[in-house]
């Protein structure tokens, strides 16, 4: 199939979809994070896993489905394979994370119903992205990236959901629950904003022609890293030091190369993000809750609300004002952003991150700062 802009037009009801019911999931979560800061502190606390999964499974991974069903034709150059599938995927996990976290914090029984859904989903988009990686003219190793995702997107719900199996039936492992956290943090959150930031940042910083080969070998660190934890050797930790090394290198490339030399409001939020996880990754071995906190509220949140910040105003612009532009006045790309409210969202963001793990009056830092991020994104989708 030729690729051409009809053909790869994705409706903006799918990503824009995605994204917003994250973002309730996010605001979900704040509240519930600024009521009860205490409850991820305790392991397997019943709010604390309704916490968890709103903010990685809801946030994280919705934001990610979307971005994935808008970027992968572009990655690819292929079209994706039955874009509507995105409607039963959007149905099926957004359902299946309510029950799921609804089941965590007041009615167990709901667990099991809300984890299947919830994969349900997550396979049948992996189905999907399997039949449009099929279609692929050529291949990359951003293209490697999000395979490697796809298949912990599905693994790591299995995981979930056997686990949460085994309290009804009597074979409980506190080490597949460990798996289940790495493969969601690593498989799917690091090698996911590390080779879709790849691509991304560069696309935002009008970098071309960087070499791949880093992108590369950084797969290949982050993958046996994580086997590595999987197995609980020590190399594992050394293997993701090496990946954060190389995705700085990278980073510093594109950066030192860009043609669009002032650094925009998602590229800001990557470069916070990276240095949550370096500070992650430096606390992991002798404060591993920490390194949680960091990881997740710094690295996974303040990248994910910075691409936010990029990607729904580009679609936006596309689908409405595209077609009228040279016609008639359209607003200009960077207009579509009330930019003061999205710095203030990620000053907020960034220091409730960074103190959430010793005060927890820090997490009302969190909440507020959803507030001007969410209030962006509306603006953004009113304009």
């Amino acid at each position: 199939m030729i690729v051409t802009s009809k053909n790869r037009t994705i409706p903006l009801s799918i990503p824009v979809g995605f994204f917003f019911l994250g973002e309730g999931f996010l605001l979900a979560f704040a509240l519930l994070f600024a009521l009860h800061p205490e409850a991820l502190a305790v392991p397997r606390h019943p709010l604390g896993l309704a916490m968890a999964h709103l903010f990685l499974l809801g946030f994280g991974v919705g934001v990610l489905l979307g971005a994935m069903h808008q970027l992968v034709p572009v990655i690819l150059e292929a079209p994706l394979y039955r874009h509507r599938w995105g409607y039963p995927v959007m149905l099926h996990w957004g359902l299946g994370v309510a029950l799921l976290v609804t089941g965590f914090a007041w009615n167990p029984a709901l667990v099991p119903w809300g984890g299947g859904l919830a994969l349900l989903g997550l396979l049948f988009f992996a189905y999907h992205m399997l039949r449009t990686f099929r279609t692929a003219p050529r291949w990359n190793r951003v293209a490697t990236a999000l395979a490697w995702v796809v298949l912990y997107l599905a693994l790591t719900p299995i995981l979930g959901l056997l686990q949460a199996l085994t309290q009804r039936y009597g074979f409980y492992d506190p080490d597949r629950l460990l798996a289940h956290a790495l493969l969601g943090l690593v498989g799917v959150f690091l090698l996911s904003i590390l080779g879709v930031g790849y691509k991304l940042v560069s696309m935002f910083t009008l970098t071309h022609g960087v070499d791949e080969t880093a992108l590369g070998l950084l797969l290949w660190t982050a993958n046996l890293g994580l086997l590595g934890l999987l197995l609980g050797e020590r190399l594992g930790y050394l293997l993701l030091l090496a990946t954060y090394l190389l995705a700085l290198y990278d980073t510093h490339r594109i950066l030192k190369n860009r043609m669009k030399r002032p650094l925009d409001l998602g590229v800001q939020h990557y470069l916070a993000g990276l240095a949550f996880l370096g500070l992650a990754l430096l606390a992991f071995p002798f404060r591993p809750l920490v390194a949680a906190y960091w990881f997740a509220l710094g690295f996974v949140g303040l990248v994910v609300t910075g691409m936010l910040y990029k990607i729904v105003p580009f679609l936006v612009w596309t689908h409405r004002y595209a077609p009228r532009a040279g016609k008639e006045h359209v607003p200009l790309l960077k207009e579509m952003l009330p930019e003061r409210a999205a710095h203030l969202a990620g000053g907020l963001l960034a220091l409730g991150a960074l103190l959430a793990p010793f005060l927890p009056g820090a997490a009302w830092l969190y909440l507020l700062g959803t507030l001007p991020h969410l209030y962006s994104l509306l603006e953004v989708m009113r304009r």
